[in-house]
């Protein structure tokens, strides 16, 4: 029997998450399904409606650093060798393994979530990112989105000290930017 799937072979993938919280008083917090992005918008509307089959609210995020899927090969083939009953759910274990630290593909992005909307506030922090990099804040910049509560700052990496002395701003690595918020409570826009 011939396999006539579709196959496209990259060498970075970037992936979909959507997470229950309790933030959204959620009493299944910590749920998490996870998809590979082919193409965005398919996929976010696949995303979407397996999330509002399962119902709740959910919050859709995208990773911020595309993926290297050699290197999450390897770690898939370490994971099976070491785990071989992970082969009977190989699909969510290819999905782990490109979320691994060491699996980011080329230059790692910083995510700054800054959890205000007061314009002052941000200010504060755009002030601060631009003496942190002696006034370069739009070279180091790649892109900012609002989300539920303030903005994501995704950046070429930097020394973040003085920038995190911030209370309302946090730093992740690796972090996953926001996309949009859907559910029983949301309308799927930015509240």
């Amino acid at each position: 029997m011939a396999n006539h799937e579709k196959k496209e072979y990259a060498s970075s993938v970037h992936l979909l998450m959507g997470f229950q919280r309790t933030k959204d008083n959620e009493k299944h917090s910590g749920s998490c399904v996870r998809m590979v992005i082919r193409d965005f918008e398919t996929d976010l509307k696949l995303l979407e409606y397996r999330l509002r089959l399962r119902g709740g609210t959910w919050r859709i995020h995208k990773t911020v650093n595309a993926r290297d899927t050699e290197k999450a090969r390897k770690w898939l083939i370490h994971k099976l060798i070491d785990f071989p009953d992970g082969a009977g759910f190989i699909d969510s274990l290819w999905r782990t393994a490109l979320l691994q630290p060491e699996c980011v593909y080329g230059e790692k992005k910083f995510l700054f979530d800054v959890d205000t909307k007061d314009e002052q506030k941000i200010e504060v922090f755009r002030d601060t990112v631009k003496k942190s990099t002696e006034n370069q804040f739009y070279n180091f910049v790649a892109q900012i989105v609002e989300t539920v509560n303030g903005w994501h700052y995704i950046t070429v990496p930097f020394d973040t000290r003085e920038v995190l002395t911030l209370p309302y701003v946090s730093l992740q690595r690796d972090g996953y930017i926001f996309i949009k918020k859907i559910g029983d409570d949301s309308d799927g826009k930015v509240s």
